[in-house]
């Protein structure tokens, strides 16, 4: 029994010590810093009762087409003769099909590439007819069609000689997207996508780095055009991301005490004392401790509850007369919050539970 009191003491006193020290350390620092993986929802939501999606290239040309097979060496002009368009339309689809959440519960996006189509003329892009799309997606089995109306990718080399020689390639790109939805005739994205990429390769021989390590046309066209489809991927897909809170960590020995818990993983402790804090009769202590319930609901992903306790302690720093400087902290989160909130909402409609 003996032995088994001095070994407990010794590790109250273990416990003791962190905590005394978790002290002296919020004495010194305001607020402490807590990270978290979260989901972000989709720019582009598509009704959670669609279950299979096609890809459709449109391969349509336009007479002015031909200016993407000129490129530049530094002030010379060069025209490449080969027809890049199959292998940017396939590699986008891979860029796309790939890179899909598994929360889209899809498993294969089959290519559709229509019969080309010559234009002569101004770049025009009407949309498909609904028979049209109608009868692709009965073809390939599918709810929507994701259509890539046209895809255009433009370079340029550059070779500067200071001790080596450095060779620079810019690239330049546009897209142009639909997705089409025949069952209530709707659009649910319609967007022009442009970007700039560029590379850098160095030699000491000038022919080494023109003939063998600047980037081929070829390899440009393939990993541009994927890098395409995956960004496309991104706007139609949640996706995890890591999400840094500050929160209040000094000003009473509770809140060093909620920090060591929340650090060992234990919310609902660290929440028990915020809550008890935020009756406390001096106003910035409680100001402090509703702000980090707000942040405390926020990680359960109770938002109705996270913004009540934001107002709360909005309205005890606005009692005030000369707001303090940390005042900028909750209004910072504020607008952190308000965007979790939206984008809760806009979860909630992808995967169709409002």
């Amino acid at each position: 029994m003996t032995n088994y009191f001095i070994h407990k003491s010794k590790i109250l006193w273990r416990y003791y010590c962190v905590v005394f020290s978790l002290f002296l350390l919020s004495s010194c620092q305001t607020t402490a810093l807590y990270q978290f993986e979260a989901l972000r929802a989709p720019d582009i939501i598509i009704p959670p009762d669609v279950k299979t999606y096609g890809f459709v290239d449109r391969n349509t040309n336009f007479d002015i087409d031909t200016l993407g097979q000129y490129f530049k060496l530094n002030t010379l002009n060069y025209f490449d003769s080969t027809n890049y368009d199959s292998i940017k339309a396939e590699n986008c689809h891979l860029g796309l099909s790939e890179n899909l959440s598994e929360y889209l519960e899809v498993d294969t996006i089959p290519f559709i590439q229509l019969p080309p189509k010559y234009i002569v003329g101004d770049r025009n892009f009407e949309p498909m007819s609904w028979a049209q799309v109608d009868s692709v997606c009965e073809l390939t089995g599918s709810d929507v069609l994701i259509c890539l109306e046209d895809i255009q990718i433009f370079n340029k080399y550059e070779v500067l000689e200071e001790e080596e020689y450095w060779g620079i390639t810019d690239i330049n790109y546009y897209s142009i997207w639909r997705i089409y939805d025949p069952l209530v005739k709707k659009y649910h994205d319609e967007r022009i996508i442009t970007d700039s990429l560029f590379t850098e390769v160095n030699s000491t021989s000038h022919k080494t780095l023109v003939e063998e390590k600047l980037p081929r046309r070829i390899t440009l066209m393939s990993e541009v055009s994927y890098e395409i489809g995956r960004q496309y991927a991104e706007l139609i897909s949640p996706t995890w991301n890591t999400i840094s809170r500050k929160y209040f960590s000094a000003g009473d020995k509770d809140f060093g005490l909620a920090r060591y818990y929340l650090e060992n993983d234990d919310l609902e402790q660290s929440m028990l004392l915020w809550e008890k804090l935020s009756k406390s009769e001096k106003v910035k202590i409680a100001g402090r401790a509703a702000y980090n319930m707000a942040m405390g609901y926020e990680l359960k992903e109770e938002f109705s509850k996270a913004n009540h306790w934001m107002r709360k302690s909005i309205n005890f720093y606005r009692k005030f007369e000369k707001k303090p400087s940390e005042y900028k902290i909750v209004k910072e989160y504020y607008k952190l919050l308000t965007e979790r909130t939206q984008n809760n909402y806009r979860l909630d409609k992808f995967f169709g539970e409002k």
